[in-house]
């Protein structure tokens, strides 16, 4: 039986612990793939100015 008063507090879910994409808090940055370039830094930087939100960001670009 569910009772649907229960309200759950936990900051750290063990479902969300045991996922392969979990971060540790403070546990650091994951291991990059490739070195981010100064043309990745500046074509963010202008994408980011030239999309009116953050939302229309997201969807522009997260094909």
């Amino acid at each position: 039986m569910e009772n649907k008063k229960i309200i759950d507090k936990r900051q750290i879910r063990l479902e969300e612990v045991m996922k392969a994409d979990y971060i540790p808090f403070l546990g650091g940055r994951p291991e990059r793939s490739k070195v981010i370039s100064t043309d990745d830094i500046v074509n963010l930087k202008i994408n980011l100015n030239t999309t009116e939100s953050v939302e229309e960001f997201i969807k522009k670009y997260s094909q």
